[in-house]
């Protein structure tokens, strides 16, 4: 089957609040959705062996599936990256260069409970646990908001730092919100990333541009049949009523082709 999944995360641990849990996987079920994937022939792959297969170069495997994080929260070295570890799956963290050691400030002005970011130290532990670190801005602004030299800086400056901080090339990158625009998404690309991440459901496939990857959002709510849905059907839409509703479609497409 030629297309992947990208799953994205943010938080792994115990929810300490009502308006983080959405954001906020408990480490159990995290435990129980690695093992589903590892137990049920997903291939384990790298964002690097995926823009590979995208690009052609490499065959897509069967059901291919990476796993991305959000932020930097220190909790994900904690308790996602010794579950990773034990089942052999590689991820991506994308962190953001000038919060690093610090906390979730753009969050808990929203009213989200304070959270830490990895520092320099926290970074290169995810690396040595099998994380690839990928960029997430600066601090986390919302590109879509900022004239373009202002983007700019945030997207190739946070490379540039993050490169100088660990002392290797930084690849890959991820929208903040998820927004982009054709301006973003051009200046990703001029900023030397081979990837980059959106927050648009989907699967991936041979010939799509490496530089608006979907990604199946996975929320702290999800029971595992949600989680299970999502994947079948590369959706964030997990609900009893999604399958008969995508089976109606699929028959009205084909009676009206």
């Amino acid at each position: 089957m030629s297309r992947a999944l990208v799953l994205m995360y943010h938080l792994v641990d115990s929810p300490r609040s009502d308006m983080e849990h959405r954001f906020c996987t408990p480490p159990g079920d995290f435990a129980k959705q690695v093992a589903y994937l590892a137990e049920s022939g997903y291939t384990p792959v790298s964002l690097a062996q995926l823009c590979d297969c995208m690009e052609g170069t490499t065959p897509m495997p069967d059901k291919p599936v990476h796993i991305t994080f959000d932020d930097g929260f220190t909790c994900v070295l904690e308790h996602a990256a010794p579950i990773l570890h034990r089942h052999r799956f590689p991820a991506t963290m994308f962190a953001l260069s000038d919060r690093l050691g610090g906390t979730n400030d753009w969050m808990t002005c929203r009213g989200f409970p304070e959270r830490t970011i990895l520092s320099v130290d926290g970074l290169r532990a995810l690396e040595a646990a099998g994380f690839t670190i990928g960029s997430h801005t600066r601090t986390h602004a919302r590109l879509t908001d900022l004239a373009e030299k202002d983007a700019e800086d945030e997207i190739m400056a946070s490379r540039a730092k993050l490169e100088e901080q660990l002392g290797h090339a930084i690849d890959y990158f991820a929208y903040p919100f998820g927004a982009f625009n054709q301006t973003v998404r051009d200046i990703a690309a001029r900023a030397g990333y081979r990837a980059a991440c959106s927050t648009r459901s989907g699967f991936n496939r041979v010939g799509e541009d490496p530089y608006l990857l979907r990604r199946i959002d996975v929320f702290g709510t999800d029971r595992l049949w949600q989680f299970k849905q999502k994947l079948t059907f590369g959706t964030n839409d997990a609900s009893l009523m999604y399958p008969l509703r995508y089976a109606a479609r699929r028959i009205l497409d084909r009676l009206g082709s």
